[in-house]
């Protein structure tokens, strides 16, 4: 089985020594993203609705340069710097994902590079 490397302008670019995804056989394995708008590399300091969609965004879109779309995203993990974000974290998700229902864990954690309130990884498919 081949492992390739994953890497586009549309999500943040790594900013060290891993890629954006992996895709072993027909699975995709998207490293954690946080909110950083791709190409201009701005962080998204917004309140946790903001940074929630962009990292959700910048998953999406390395899922979608992997082969796959928003239907073949299987399982998320949430890294959350505070439970107290949790209702807002999960509105923006639902709205996000609309009727696709991804298995999905949220993680509470001592901090987050650069300040930053939310992180998020994925595992999906290729179509």
């Amino acid at each position: 089985m081949n492992i390739t490397s994953v890497n586009t302008y549309d999500a943040a670019l790594p900013g060290g020594h891993y890629s954006q995804a992996t895709v072993a056989g027909n699975v995709i394995f998207v490293s954690g993203q946080l909110p950083v708008r791709p190409l201009a590399g701005e962080s998204v300091k917004d309140d946790i609705s903001e940074q929630t969609y962009q990292a959700l965004s910048n998953v999406l879109n390395i899922v979608k340069a992997a082969g796959g779309d928003i239907t073949t995203i299987a399982r998320t993990t949430i890294y959350a710097v505070d439970v107290k974000h949790w209702e807002e974290i999960n509105r923006v998700y639902a709205s996000f994902f609309g009727p696709v229902k991804p298995a999905r864990s949220i993680i509470t954690v001592a901090g987050l590079h650069h300040g930053f309130l939310v992180e998020i990884e994925a595992v999906a498919f290729t179509i």
